[in-house]
């Protein structure tokens, strides 16, 4: 039983060193361009605010999911 509950340890702490050492791919990188945004709908802005006409304002981005 006690073999088992190592073996068990070992394995678990093998699967979590690859999952670690897996290379992370986010799609962007610190200083890529903004990709184009597609909302449903802006607060405060006219509806057709596009993406270039914001550049050098401050953008507040709330994103949200329910799953």
């Amino acid at each position: 039983m006690r073999m088992i509950l190592r073996a068990r340890k070992l394995t678990c702490v093998v699967a979590i060193l690859l999952l670690a050492s897996l290379p992370v791919q986010a799609g962007s990188e610190v200083g890529d361009a903004a990709p184009p945004v597609n909302a449903g709908g802006w607060i405060n802005m006219d509806a057709n605010t596009s993406w270039d006409s914001l550049a050098g304002k401050l953008i507040l981005i709330e994103k949200w999911a329910t799953w």
